[in-house]
């Protein structure tokens, strides 16, 4: 069994910091959209509790938070206590059952501060795992520090026992009571859930919403920082995908909590990049300067997020930075100088005239955007191309490269759209410019 470990030494330095020295504005905030996850929540509303299953986490709660308690996680990342008292009300509680809809109803809205604490101590104990994790996303919006602080580590202790599950991790039967209940893919059920296929058995089993945790980060205060900074990080360390899916909105806020933010925001913020960036980041010296802190965060994020990146067959994100200028300017030598390719005439597999600009070789500098040789480039964002001159004159319409540092910037959409046709197929990719 896993020893619960609240976030003491987290709490010791953030008190320590007192009230954060002056930083510069935040950065863009990550996810601006607001809703009943979004820190804080106003919970004024009188809510009918269940009376006997409260009834029966109180003596539960008593017993487990009280000093010396015997409290420990087991296989299942639930609480247990080995206190005959404490069992005698869970075996109670488990013949009650748990309405999950009706403690995610004290938790949102309920002005008794107790109720909202039984409510999110008793969340850990629902039948339903999904129902776990969904109650899971609410713990930003608390608006007691005192009930956040403890909700953390218990939520944490839960993702580590089931937020690597997949499909195949299931019984044969436990697969085919799910599948009984699954709509059929293709019927409109299926359509109307996005359900494309049947389960594979690298399918995850559950998900966690992780944007209300990102949106604490725009917090004001280092312990609202630091804590959401390491459940982050900790969900990161058991599943690099969620990071991919949720992180890089957040990236210059953190960026911004590494260089200027308190001290324990810093040393969790240093803890979430070394997450997504791998083991091999050099240590940060605590007198790191603004320089090292920065190369850092690029280091971390690029193992993730590259500058320059395929996020789907037919589309590649370009940002901002060297990378892109780099790219931008191997393309227009290698036009220039002839050696990317050359003007092609002939026929489409329909038979009719095609002309436009054969890509003969792609140099290495260009590989990350993923045109194939061969390829035939016919239009770049609705404008015909056939020869070299052409394709750079279309691209550059896109862009102005303005400024002391002859930075380049869009001028457009931020899009370039290339047609082009290969193997007697018209197809297209879509750069997004950043």
């Amino acid at each position: 069994m896993q020893k619960s470990s609240p976030l003491i030494a987290l709490l010791i330095a953030a008190a320590l910091t007192g009230i954060a020295a002056a930083q510069s504005p935040n950065a863009e905030v990550a996810y601006p959209e607001r809703d009943i996850l979004t820190p804080f929540r106003e919970c004024s509303e009188i809510v009918a509790p269940p009376s006997k299953v409260l009834a029966q986490l109180q003596i539960m709660r008593a017993i487990g938070e009280a000093e010396g308690s015997a409290r420990e996680f087991d296989a299942d990342g639930r609480e247990v206590v080995d206190d005959a008292q404490w069992q005698a009300a869970r075996a109670e509680l488990l013949g009650l059952g748990i309405d999950a809809g009706h403690l995610a109803q004290i938790i949102r809205g309920s002005r008794n501060v107790d109720e909202r604490d039984l409510a999110f101590y008793g969340m850990f104990f629902c039948a339903s795992k999904d129902d776990v994790f969904n109650l899971i996303g609410h713990i930003p919006g608390e608006p007691s520090e005192q009930l956040r602080v403890k909700a953390y580590p218990r939520a944490v202790a839960f993702l580590r026992a089931h937020i690597n599950q997949r499909w195949g991790n299931l019984t044969k039967a436990e697969q085919e009571i799910v599948q009984r209940n699954m709509p059929k893919p293709g019927s409109p059920e299926a359509i109307t859930m996005g359900i494309t296929r049947g389960p594979i058995a690298e399918d995850q089993l559950h998900e966690v919403n992780l944007r209300p945790f990102c949106q604490m980060l725009d917090r004001d205060e280092p312990i609202n920082q630091a804590q959401a900074l390491w459940f982050l990080k900790e969900c990161f360390l058991l599943r690099l995908d969620l990071a991919a899916r949720f992180c890089e909105p957040s990236l210059p806020r953190i960026q911004q909590l590494l260089i200027s933010g308190a001290a324990a925001p810093r040393k969790e913020a240093e803890g979430l990049l070394r997450a997504i960036g791998g083991d091999q980041l050099p240590a940060l010296a605590e007198d790191a300067d603004t320089a090292t802190r920065l190369q850092f965060v690029d280091r971390a994020s690029r193992r993730l997020f590259p500058p320059i990146r395929q996020v789907s067959t037919g589309c590649v994100v370009i940002k901002r930075g060297p990378d892109r200028d780099a790219v931008l300017a191997a393309g227009k030598q290698a036009l220039q100088d002839g050696s990317a390719g050359e003007t092609s005439i002939g026929k489409d597999a329909a038979g009719a005239l095609l002309r436009g600009f054969r890509i003969t070789r792609v140099p290495d500098a260009l590989a990350a955007l993923h045109l194939p040789q061969g390829a035939i480039l016919t239009a770049i964002n609705g404008t015909p191309v056939s020869s070299a001159a052409q394709v750079i004159a279309a691209i550059a319409a896109q862009f102005v490269v303005a400024g002391p540092n002859q930075r380049v910037r869009n001028v457009s959409t931020g899009k370039l759209i290339v047609e082009y046709h290969l193997d007697g197929m018209q197809r297209a990719m879509e750069y997004r410019i950043e």
